[in-house]
Formats: structure tokens, sequence, C-alpha cells
């Protein structure tokens, strides 16, 4: 009757990891999907654009219309960790999907979340970086004098920072547990 009882915990067991897994999936998918959409709506709407400059990159001088080289250099190096971002949460989608197929404790997942952590640190590093050259194409055709170099920092940045060490070292962690559990699998 045990082995009953276990079939069925077991059956219990891996139908949560589907759902939760499906959920995180479909959340990690929709975080992309926003950040993707957010983008074009930004760099689509010129008030929403000088509240951006002004707000998150930290410029303060004038901005007039863009000049379409200002625009489209600022907006191309916004990509850059827009673009991280939406890599990282379809990586995650994509693990939470082998996850939810049964495939946990597995090498590929310890690569596969190691390489999340490094896509989020990476956009830690270059968001500000970001900021900074964007708010120098922003203000590129201002007047002399109204130009600006504009060094932004925010506790988001640090976040972000701090998720990726964290899932980075997890991915690592991961990689030893499942190299561990085959050494002990080829004792029994």
């Amino acid at each position: 009757m045990s082995s009953l009882a276990n079939s069925i915990q077991g059956r219990s067991a891996m139908a949560r990891l589907r759902r939760v897994s499906t959920v995180a999936r479909i959340l990690c998918v929709a975080a992309a999907a926003l950040m993707a959409i957010g983008t074009v709506w930004l760099w689509r709407d010129p008030e929403q654009l000088a509240v951006y400059a002004r707000g998150t990159v930290g410029v303060s001088a004038p901005i007039g219309p863009l000049s379409e080289r200002g625009y489209w250099i600022a907006l191309t190096i916004g990509l850059v960790p827009a673009g991280l971002f939406v890599a990282a949460m379809l990586r995650l989608a994509s693990l939470f999907g082998r996850f939810g197929r049964g495939q946990v404790l597995e090498e590929e997942n310890a690569q596969r979340l190691t390489r999340v952590g490094w896509l989020l640190t990476a956009m830690g590093v270059a968001t500000p970086l970001t900021r900074g050259l964007q708010s120098v194409a922003l203000t590129f055709d201002n007047p002399s004098g109204q130009k600006q170099l504009a060094i932004t920092l925010d506790p988001g940045t640090f976040g972000v920072l701090a998720a990726g060490a964290a899932l980075v070292a997890f991915g690592l962690v991961l990689k030893e547990a499942v190299r561990l559990a085959d050494e002990n699998q080829s004792f029994v």
C-alpha cells in the first residue's frame, strides 16, 4: 500500500511542479514582452521620452526637439540593457519549461541558471553606462553649454546586480549538487 501512496504523492508533486513552472514561465514571457512593448512605447512618445530623459537618465539640460542622430543613437544604446533583460527572461522561461517537464536536478539547468545570472549582471552593469551615454546623445545637438553627461545610479540597478550575482551563485551550487547526486547515485 505504501508503494501506491508514494506513487500518488509523486504524481501530485509533479502536478504542482508543472503548475508552478507554467505560471513562472508565463510571468517570465510576460516580463520580456512588457519590456519590449515598453521600450517601443517610450521611444515613440516624445513626451514620455522627455520624462525618461529627465527622470531616469538624469538630464537636467533643456531637451528640445531631438535630432535624428541623437534620437537613433540614444535608442540604439537603450536597446542593450532592454535586450539583456529580454534574453534573461526568455532563458528563465525556458528553464521553467524544463522544470515543468520534470527535468529538475540536471547540470544543464545549472548552466542555464548561471547564464541567466550573468545576463542580469551584465544588465546591471550596462544600465548606468547606457544612461550616461544616452544623456550625451539626447543633448548632443543642444547649443554649447547645454550638452550634458549625466551619471545616475538607482536602487533598481543594485537590485539587478544582486539578483544576477545570486543566480550565478545558485547556478554554481546547483551544478555542485547535481555532481554530488550523480556521485552518490554511482555508489548505490
